[in-house]
Parts: C-alpha cells; sequence; structure tokens
C-alpha cells in the first residue's frame, strides 16, 4: 500500500461500442460520472501492464482538496493513431458527493464532501484536428457561460451535461456549520 498526492483525478471511460440503430444512425453512448468515479471508491481493481509486469491497483482518496479536477481520458493511442471516445459522462452540476471514495479514517474526519461544477473543458471534432470550449460559472450571478476564442455567450446549465467534457474544474462546498462564535 503506498500513499501518493495528485494534481488531479484520472477517470477511464468504457470503450465506446459503436453500435447503429435501424437508420444506420450512430448511437453514442453514455456512462453516469459515478459509475467512472467508482474507480476510487477502494473496491474496484484496475490492471495495469507494463513490459515486465502486470499488476492491480485499487484506489481510495484520503483527503479532499478545496478544488478538484478530473480528467476524462477520451483519448487512447494505439500503433497506428489516436481515438477518441465520444461518450457522453452524465453528471449533476451541483451537489456531487464524494464521501464514499474516502476511507473510512477520512470519512470520519471530512466534514464537508460534496462539489459543486465551477468549469468544464470540452474537446470538440477529432483528436488531430479538434477546438476546445469551456463552460464557466460566474460565482456573481450564479449564470453559466461558454467562451471559445473570443466568442463569449450564455448557457443554460441543462446544456453543459450533454457536451463530451474532458477537464471538469469542482470546488468544495462551504460548510454550512463554520464557528464564528468567539468566547468571552
Amino acid at each position: 500500500m503506498s500513499e501518493s498526492t495528485f494534481l488531479f483525478l484520472t477517470l477511464d471511460l468504457p470503450t465506446a461500442p459503436l453500435y447503429k440503430d435501424e437508420k444506420e444512425q450512430l448511437i453514442i453512448p453514455q456512462v453516469p460520472l459515478f459509475n467512472i468515479l467508482g474507480k476510487f471508491n477502494g473496491n474496484a481493481e484496475k490492471e495495469y501492464k507494463t513490459y515486465k509486469e502486470n499488476f492491480l491497483k485499487r484506489f481510495q482518496l484520503t483527503k479532499l482538496p478545496p478544488y478538484l479536477i478530473f480528467c476524462i481520458k477520451r483519448f487512447t493511442k494505439n500503433n497506428f493513431f489516436v481515438e477518441k471516445n465520444p461518450t457522453i459522462v452524465n453528471f449533476p452540476i451541483t451537489n456531487v458527493d464524494l464521501s464514499e471514495y474516502l476511507t473510512e479514517e477520512a470519512q470520519a474526519t471530512e466534514k464537508n464532501t460534496s462539489y459543486d461544477l465551477v468549469a468544464n473543458i470540452v474537446h470538440d471534432g477529432k483528436p488531430s484536428e479538434g477546438s476546445y470550449r469551456i463552460h464557466v460559472l460566474h460565482h456573481g450571478t450564479g449564470k453559466w457561460y461558454e467562451m471559445q476564442d473570443l466568442q463569449v455567450i450564455d448557457i443554460l446549465p441543462q446544456m453543459i451535461t450533454l457536451s463530451e467534457a474532458y477537464i471538469q474544474i469542482w470546488k468544495r462546498q462551504e460548510s454550512s456549520d463554520t464557528n464564528n462564535h468567539r468566547e468571552v
């Protein structure tokens, strides 16, 4: 067992089955955020292969930072080219509770385990020639904006969840039971 610090959490997407419906239209698969976060619940084993050996790893969080960065692993490189997984990740914008991904010791000490989305980076197009756009929450007004190059537009929160999220930044909710009392 070893502990390591992290700057971001990598979330693995399931391999994308490319099914077509009866009208020959491509069906894009969807997966809930909590399914791909399951990697960090301490029970799931992930197999890693190196040129020398195969080994299994289990992941569990021991501490929650003020901000979390999720990197959704959309791109895989094989011997010939880079492929992009188009799977849509279904996620709520607010109140993502990460308590079940904490160790038992951390569950006892971490009081506030809920996060709200503050930024969502999206990759559109093919892996080699695509473009990026970002959805950002303006904290003062509570409005969401989409930015791409110099273009900034309002966006409904429901539209954010329909995008091919690539990198997400989550902010830990403020604790509601903060003590501002001083003893006299």
